[in-house]
């Protein structure tokens, strides 16, 4: 059980749900504005369906969803299914494909005046970085860009709560590192909140302010980044985020990943060798506890004795420095 309080922006208290089986079992949990949370489990875990209880479209047996302190009415009392408050962004997009994309946007302005329609639809489509395809149809577009026009359709009447199932599933490499950003941008230019669900941990390590684990309906304590990665305890757990190596004796198991970066803004650091790559170079480096660090420039750094660190994002077994 969890105690109320005005700072939360989205809180859910003893949310139950079962069909022939129990799929949520009295799950609890608050999200403060603006902050992003990572849900992550297997396949089946019971995600899915605790963010279609959160966005109105599916009933609870038990339990009751609040945002900024007042609770929201039961969905079986909605004329149409679905919170104005708290959006979803489901894995199939849900887009009107044989209309373009500027018209796709348009639909999800239709209750606003024409004057603030036609701002907040120039807003959404520089936000979303959609200006180039505005005239093409939605099934015409890519997976990065369907996935960017579902999210501008979401947020197009800024709702206070932004939920994105598997966000990154169906992407390559590329197009997840640019909607990493988009939803980056989302929290600090419209002040968004924002739960992520994932089944691949890697997926939502950068992005998150705190991580839950789902399993089997039941949803684990809070944990920061760094310690859902690090700590290891769970097996299950600890595979969502990449290979762990397990090394088994008489009486006790010993898991580890490759060690965190060092922290501190003034890491002392011994030259290895510089690769000319053409146009740049990439100078390695190891910090005394034999951590590898990486640095791109447009000479060799072999005179470098440290490294000063002003911004870092966690991204497991990597941490992008600069």
């Amino acid at each position: 059980m969890i105690t109320k309080t005005r700072n939360n922006m989205l809180e859910a208290f003893n949310i139950s749900l079962s069909f022939d089986k129990p799929v949520l079992k009295n799950i609890s949990f608050k999200v403060k504005k603006g902050q992003v949370m990572g849900l992550v489990g297997k396949s089946g875990a019971g995600k899915s369906s605790l963010l279609n209880i959160l966005a109105g479209h599916l009933a609870p047996n038990e339990g009751e969803v609040h945002i900024e302190s007042k609770k929201l009415t039961d969905p079986t009392e909605l004329l149409v299914p679905g919170y104005e408050q708290i959006k979803i962004v489901s894995q199939d997009y849900q887009l009107d494909p044989y209309h373009t994309v500027e018209e796709n946007i348009r639909e999800a302005l239709i209750s606003l005046p024409e004057s603030e329609k036609i701002k907040r639809l120039r807003q959404l489509m520089k936000l979303m970085k959609l200006e180039n395809i505005a005239d093409i149809k939605a099934i015409e577009a890519s997976g990065g860009e369907q996935q960017r026009l579902s999210i501008a359709r979401a947020i197009a009447l800024k709702p206070l709560v932004l939920l994105l199932d598997e966000p990154f599933s169906n992407l390559d490499a590329h197009l997840r590192a640019n909607l990493f950003d988009h939803i980056r941008k989302l929290r600090d230019e419209e002040g968004m909140t924002i739960i992520i669900v994932s089944h691949d941990g890697q997926d939502v390590l950068g992005l998150s302010d705190f991580i839950h684990f789902m399993n089997n309906g039941k949803l684990g304590a809070r944990k920061t980044p760094f310690n859902a990665y690090y700590n290891l305890k769970h097996l299950g757990n600890s595979k969502l985020f990449g290979i762990v190596n397990q090394i088994k004796f008489e009486k006790e198991k010993i898991r580890f990943r490759p060690n965190e970066f060092e922290n501190g803004n003034d890491i002392r650091i011994s030259y290895q060798n510089s690769v000319f790559l053409g146009t740049y170079y990439l100078n390695y480096f190891l910090t005394k506890n034999n951590e590898q660090v990486i640095l791109s420039s447009n000479r060799p750094l072999n005179k470098m004795q440290s490294v000063n660190i002003k911004k870092k994002i966690f991204k497991g077994k990597q941490s992008f420095e600069t």
